[in-house]
């Protein structure tokens, strides 16, 4: 929803996976209404917030949510502007990688 001079009551998390959105939806759920979708192969967490009051608690929580999957960062977008997350260490192990055909010898 816009609230007029670009501020709206919507974050828009930008999730590496499917399962990882699903996780992330499945932790907000419980404080926040949460929905999950994909566009473009980009998975999306948008979760409304009331105007600014429980910003900080949101931002908080995902950021203990990234350090805990090892992503050490994720895209979010709030206003029209898109920031980044910063939280823990990545654990490459764990991050998705996309298929890579075998070149043809």
């Amino acid at each position: 929803m816009d609230l007029g001079y670009g501020l709206t009551e919507t974050v828009q998390f930008e999730l590496p996976d499917l399962a990882g959105a699903a996780r992330l939806a499945t932790l907000l759920r419980s404080r926040w209404a949460v929905s999950v979708n994909e566009e473009d192969d980009v998975a999306l967490v948008d979760v409304c917030i009331r105007p600014r009051t429980d910003l900080a608690s949101l931002m908080r929580t995902v950021e203990g949510w990234v350090a805990r999957e090892s992503l050490r960062a994720i895209r979010f977008e709030l206003d029209g502007r898109v920031y980044i997350l910063e939280a823990g260490e990545v654990d490459w192990a764990y991050v998705p990688r996309p298929a890579v055909e075998a070149e043809a010898a």
